[in-house]
């Protein structure tokens, strides 16, 4: 999907795109909206492909194969900054906290059913420096998000409940450096439900390659 395929409401200070996603394996229909400062959603997502997939069927294995995937990559990049040839990096200053004029949001929510697993990508976007993407996901047990720069320098935080959330998991890798967050809350009771809310966050201005999340 483009922006350009969204339905328009609001006004130039807080303009609302939306579109409806179909659960592909049931019959639950899910409201995608994007929202924020019209000349900032159109700048961050003129030229980006946004993908949102629900999949009530969605089976833990399938989500442990990606995850397991991500966190090699992963994995392996740490062991290279271990090398501690390029510190400046493990310094990053933290960033000041997000306001809503240099914010866009992203939310998914149920119209028919409840909650369900997701999985939401979008790539070729731009992240000016001070900016942050949003992505609220839907209850889930566990979370994971991945963001892959093609230039400049995105960071990514997963926070909990809301913008100003406790940030739980963060990954702050220097330039084109891929960053990985995920969370689980457990419990004697076994694993708490929780809202992971996504911040893709612009250290430094320049286009995201790739941006996933995904929950169940």
């Amino acid at each position: 999907m483009k922006l350009s395929d969204f339905e328009r409401s609001g006004d130039k200070g807080h303009r609302r795109f939306s579109t409806e996603v179909k659960d592909v394996s049931g019959d639950g229909q899910f409201e995608l909206t994007i929202a924020g400062p019209e000349a900032l959603v159109e700048e961050v997502l003129a030229d980006a492909t946004i993908e949102l997939k629900i999949d009530s069927a969605q089976s833990h294995k399938d989500l442990k194969k990606r995850f397991d995937e991500l966190r090699a990559e992963h994995r392996k990049q740490t062991w290279s900054q271990a090398g501690l040839e390029q510190v400046d990096d493990l310094f990053k200053p933290d960033p000041a906290p997000p306001k809503r004029e240099t914010s866009v949001l992203a939310a998914v929510r149920p119209v028919t059913g409840e909650g369900t697993p997701f999985a939401i990508s979008a790539g070729g976007f731009t992240v000016p420096a001070g900016v942050s993407v949003f992505f609220f996901g839907s209850w889930v047990l566990f979370a994971n998000g991945a963001v892959l720069p093609l230039t400049g320098d995105q960071d990514l935080n997963l926070r909990l409940f809301s913008t100003t959330g406790p940030v739980l998991s963060s990954s702050k890798a220097g330039g084109t450096s891929l960053d990985f967050v995920w969370l689980t809350l457990p419990s004697p009771f076994g694993p708490l439900p929780f809202l992971p809310v996504f911040e893709v966050l612009g250290f430094t201005t320049g286009v995201c390659s790739a941006f996933s999340a995904t929950g169940a």
